[in-house]
């Protein structure tokens, strides 16, 4: 029975298969035209938080999210090259930006790699608005 070694050895195979095969990247581009420095963050999986960086008034702050477009995850890798899907993307006022944010909104569709984000976002007294440029 020289083909159940083959068929598994198939099988094996195809699930072994890297998960970042079918993974696509996509940028996302925030501006500050406030006046005051903002702190953008993103909410990944098992309910941790990650800080994406500070943007000085007048300075931009980049930063490239994954997608697997076979099922719609927006994940970031951390340190140790784990994929942490995104639940929750914003930018507020430094120290406060939970309390003062603008959420980013991701469109998360199977099929499809989200398109690049690029927003001029500026801090208000009690609050953060992002727009399109």
């Amino acid at each position: 029975m020289q083909v159940l070694p083959l068929l598994v050895a198939a099988l094996v195979g195809l699930f072994a298969a890297p998960a970042a095969a079918g993974t696509q990247s996509f940028d996302v581009t925030i501006r500050n035209t406030g006046e005051t420095v903002l702190a953008c963050d993103a909410s990944i999986a098992h309910w941790f938080s990650n800080a994406l960086g500070d943007v000085a008034p007048g300075q931009t702050l980049r930063f490239t999210l994954l997608a697997d477009a076979s099922d719609g995850t927006v994940f970031m890798r951390n340190s140790a090259g784990d994929e942490m899907p995104v639940q929750r993307l914003w930018c507020g006022l430094k120290s406060r930006s939970w309390a003062t944010r603008a959420e980013i909104g991701l469109d998360r569709r199977i099929g499809e790699v989200p398109a690049p984000i690029a927003l001029d976002c500026a801090g208000k007294t009690a609050s953060t608005v992002c727009a399109r440029p």
